[in-house]
């Protein structure tokens, strides 16, 4: 049977026939475009490249053990994480694909990614989850994570895909698993078994790039995962990681093209990279990080308030500081948190540049005439700058202070770990309220202040019940409104006691080479996945 159509209607349908192709042309070139557009900006594969990053005398590369500057840039390279924070604060999954917390917090599920493979060819899965949890709550790990073996109580494989956590107590369990410099990696289990203690020769982990070899110096070589569940990344062949022990070392190699990136270059090194036209300089949009002053609590005279609100406080001009230290790329704070972090408070009211304040409170504490010491680190000259607007003022009002460079890993080993440097610029990394537990309270690995410790071996006496009972709270917070209270309430005890006081959110930076391209800044998750060599 034919179809008829009247005079008009033909008309109608050749008019809307001409539509259709008129339309069907626009999307085709606006596709074109995309295309090539998109073929534009993806990046070009092959090349070695070659960073340059700070010295570090430790090179096993367990990442659940260590935490020095080798360990952390090669081993997230090599690793992935379970999520991590995107620059504005929001989650991206990554090894799992999706959460969920059960009995208020207390039992977490995690729907793991499928698909992922380690270097060796063996699967990422449940089994392998619970593996790597088993191992950073084992003592003979001696991982620096402990708060996994104090809070995690049972880790169970449900299926191929899906791992259940239930923990001792309720708790924002995720916070522990975000992306970062100190948070966990996973590692082949079929790797530990096969090889031993000396599996740190072979380690295999789920990254973009595969461990290749190590020198004796240090210099760490890694290839391309040519399976690497990011279809299309990476875009390297491979990459080198190289140390210097001196800051200006490291920046007088990029320059001269011995590296093609120095990787979190120091800042005193800025206006020159600035001013070099054979070198790009890429400024982070956030800083994920805060630096401090901070004091060990009880040794004298720190274990005054007075002289701790003094001169953490009120003698310290932060606007010169953020003006002349860090050429106005950033703005002062007193809040130790990172100002990028969506819960961030400003507290620069708590503490504002008062000498006169300064100094009646030292003059009660009987410290005019006195002298403190201030010990730095010597991974850059900013933080004696910092020392040196201090000494300034604090002389003005009658107290001496001195400033100590110590080595870096020497400084890791008093301040962080023998509790014996008493006065010194500690940063903070953990943003997340659940994570501070691991840095300041009686049980922190690492507590510089020892704020919250015990005075006594029985337990019978803490210095600060009052911030154990805001850990606690900021450790069973899930969702806000409780999250963003604890995460307030911890800090603002923090300032308020004087154990920390912040400086600001130090801009984090690169030198590249002419010719490197593509680098994306994802707060501390410092990934070559996406650089590629033109």
């Amino acid at each position: 049977m034919a179809w008829v159509f009247p005079e008009k209607e033909v008309a109608m349908e050749r008019k809307r026939v001409l539509g259709m192709r008129v339309t069907f042309t626009i999307l085709v070139s606006v596709c074109l475009l995309m295309f090539f557009q998109g073929s534009a900006l993806a990046g070009k594969y092959g090349g070695i490249l070659k960073v340059g990053i700070k010295w570090d005398a430790r090179k096993y590369l367990d990442p659940h053990s260590q935490k020095g500057y080798l360990v952390i840039w090669t081993t997230q390279q090599m690793y992935n994480y379970l999520a991590r924070e995107r620059n504005d604060g929001t989650i991206e999954p990554r090894l799992a694909e999706s959460w969920r917390s059960e009995d208020g917090g207390r039992v977490w599920i995690f729907n793991l990614r499928k698909g992922v493979k380690f270097h060796d060819g063996t699967d990422w899965d449940a089994v392998a989850f619970k593996w790597n949890v088993d191992r950073m709550m084992a003592p003979e790990t001696k991982c620096y994570m402990k708060a996994f073996r104090l809070w995690v109580d049972r880790v169970e494989v449900v299926d191929k895909y899906t791992a259940k956590v239930t923990l001792k107590r309720p708790g924002y369990l995720i916070a522990s698993f975000l992306g970062g410099i100190f948070k966990p990696k996973f590692i082949s289990p079929a790797v530990v078994k096969r090889y031993g203690k000396d599996w740190v020769n072979h380690p295999a982990g789920t990254g973009p790039f595969m461990f290749d070899r190590m020198d004796p110096d240090g210099t760490t070589y890694l290839k391309r995962n040519p399976n690497y569940w990011e279809k299309g990344l990476p875009y390297l062949d491979g990459v080198v990681f190289k140390m210097y022990r001196d800051p200006q070392a490291r920046h007088n190699a990029i320059r001269a093209g011995e590296i093609d990136m120095e990787m979190s270059a120091s800042f005193e090194h800025y206006l020159i990279s600035k001013s070099d036209p054979n070198l790009v300089v890429s400024v982070a949009p956030a800083t994920p990080y805060g630096l401090n002053l901070g004091a060990n609590v009880t040794m004298a005279p720190w274990n005054d308030i007075r002289v701790r609100k003094a001169i953490l406080g009120y003698a310290l001009d932060r606007k010169k500081v953020c003006r002349t230290v860090y050429h106005g790329l950033v703005g002062p704070k007193v809040n130790p948190c990172s100002s990028a972090h969506y819960y961030y408070e400003d507290l620069n009211d708590r503490y504002p540049f008062d000498l006169e304040k300064a100094k009646a409170l030292l003059q009660e504490a009987g410290m005019i005439g006195k002298t403190v010491i201030l010990t730095v680190n010597n991974t850059t000259s900013s933080y004696a700058s910092i020392g040196t607007i201090l000494k300034s003022d604090l002389a003005k009002i009658g107290v001496n202070m001195k400033i100590e460079k110590m080595e870096y890993i020497t400084w890791i080993r008093r301040f962080y770990i023998a509790h014996k440097v008493p006065f010194s610029t500690p940063l903070s990394y953990f943003n997340d309220p659940a994570g501070w537990v691991q840095y300041v309270g009686p049980t922190a690995p690492m507590n510089p202040t020892q704020a919250g410790v015990w005075l006594d071996k029985e337990k019978k006496v803490n210095q600060d019940p009052a911030l154990l009972k805001i850990l606690a709270a900021a450790g069973k917070a899930i969702k806000d409104p409780e999250r963003k209270n604890a995460f307030q309430a911890l800090f603002r005890h923090l300032v308020d006691k004087a154990y920390y006081a912040g400086v600001t959110s130090p801009p984090i930076y690169h030198n590249f080479r002419p010719g490197v391209k593509g680098y994306r800044w994802r707060l501390l998750n410092l990934i070559l996945d996406t650089v590629y060599m033109e």
